[in-house]
């Protein structure tokens, strides 16, 4: 009895393992286009590739990177994007701000997102500006509110830099919308 119990537990843990190592197509082609632009950094088709492979949707981004999906946790996926930002800085802008609109903060895939999206805007404020601007005010909002969702904004610099190069850009009135949203955010903790 003994012996075929643990056959029976030695045959379900082959059964999952080898579960766990097929990917659905989407999972697949993400991590190859993956491995393609960690082998050429700086090929500009190895970037574009990986930029149309990620997903462009947050309920797809979601299912690939949430806790307990296919590629959960997405740290490595998510951080790779910055490996495209050189050769294709508005298509990357347009992913982030595209996928950033319907964020709401969580931890892992969603924090991974959110601090790549804020240093990209302070980085790149002038083609960040231009995408927001094409945005539906509710998604304006949604997306100031995700990136400032934080637990301590004196630990994000990232946040205070986009401020700051708005204000350098002359568009004042954005950078109040986005110091008024951490404000809210601050308040909300202190309560």
């Amino acid at each position: 009895m003994r012996q075929i119990f643990i056959v029976v537990v030695l045959f379900a843990g082959i059964n999952g393992h080898s579960q766990e190592r097929q990917l659905s197509v989407r999972a697949r082609d993400l991590t190859q286009a993956l491995a393609a632009l960690r082998a050429s950094t700086s090929d500009s088709q190895a970037q574009g590739r990986y930029l149309t492979t990620f997903p462009h949707d947050y309920k797809e981004f979601l299912n690939l990177f949430d806790l307990g999906h296919e590629l959960s946790d997405g740290a490595d996926y998510i951080d790779a994007l910055s490996l495209t930002e050189e050769k294709h800085p508005t298509e990357l802008g347009r992913l982030l701000v595209g996928l950033a609109k319907d964020a709401h903060y969580d931890a892992d895939a969603p924090s991974y997102l959110q601090h790549l999206t804020a240093v990209y805007a302070g980085k790149h404020a002038e083609i960040f500006i231009e995408l927001f601007d094409q945005l539906p005010p509710q998604k304006q909002t949604q997306l100031i509110t995700f990136l400032a969702d934080v637990e301590n904004h004196g630990s994000y610099p990232e946040y205070q830099a986009i401020i700051d190069a708005f204000k350098r850009l002359g568009e004042g009135n954005l950078a109040i919308r986005f110091e008024k949203a951490r404000a809210k955010r601050e308040k909300h903790r202190n309560d």
